[in-house]
């Protein structure tokens, strides 16, 4: 298909905030676990700087997002923050010490439920597709071959593709790389913003012309970096000056009207 004057064959999905809006999941459970740990309510703006100028602290990942904006909270004022993200003066972020695993599950009983996939976590209740009803059916009857690359746990990536109806019967199982997914080695499949995970999902699909599609920054340098173009949609801040293989759109339905 032809997307701004460009042909795919192939086109590779972002999870959140590209196929479904997390504004109400994610986000919610980040600050939540904001205020619980420090008793401070922090606004969206606050996430998106952390997202947009955090890049060096694998910031894909909303566990590190929140701990990033435990840190902040605590030591810095807020108008400081944007010199000390990318100055990187926080001490880089461990995953093994019991109190960012005390954060982590803090926030995944909110995000998931307690017991987690109870029907009513904020991945059940909160999380609605961003795409219209024809957008996927669209694509399928126009033989474009659809993946995905999230940096959501296998897991929950599984069970928000399933839980819309998108798993199987447009997307398949073995083309969705995730947080967890190995490659033909057994090897793990690193993390966005590294290229990985998109070079293992061109690889397991042979396709010779696909796009990423996706919101953040992390996405973009994943795409760049593995050779491909990539769409934006969304509003994030994202800046790039003068790249041919940087397309934004407001809406993952847009690529369809181009």
């Amino acid at each position: 298909m032809s997307i701004t004057g460009k042909v795919y064959s192939a086109i590779i999905f972002d999870v959140d905030d590209t196929l479904i809006d997390t504004s109400k999941s994610y986000d919610v459970a980040i600050k939540k676990t904001v205020k619980n740990y420090t008793g401070i309510e922090i606004v969206d703006q606050q996430i998106n700087l952390v997202r947009s100028a955090g890049i060096a602290y694998e910031v894909n990942n909303d566990w590190n997002v929140t701990w990033l904006l435990i840190q902040l909270v605590k030591k810095f004022p807020k108008e400081q923050w944007q010199t000390i993200l990318p100055a990187k003066k926080i001490s880089e972020i461990d995953s093994q010490i019991a109190e960012y695993i005390k954060i982590k599950e803090f926030f995944q009983d909110i995000y998931l439920g307690k017991p987690h996939f109870n029907g009513q976590g904020l991945i059940d209740t909160s999380e609605k597709p961003i795409y219209s009803a024809t957008f996927f059916p669209e694509l399928q009857n126009r033989g474009i071959e659809m993946a995905v690359v999230t940096s959501r746990p296998t897991e929950e990536a599984l069970y928000t593709l399933q839980h819309n109806h998108l798993l199987d019967n447009f997307i398949r199982e073995d083309l969705v790389i995730s947080v967890g997914s190995k490659n033909a080695d057994g090897k793990l499949i690193a993390e966005k913003p590294s290229p990985e995970p998109i070079l293992e999902c061109l690889y397991r699909m042979q396709s010779k012309s696909a796009v990423y599609i996706g919101n953040s920054t992390s996405d973009y340098i994943a795409a760049r970096d593995a050779g491909i173009d990539f769409i934006q949609v969304g509003t994030s801040q994202i800046n790039i000056k003068d790249d041919v293989h940087y397309i934004k759109l407001d809406n993952v339905n847009d690529i369809l009207i181009n």
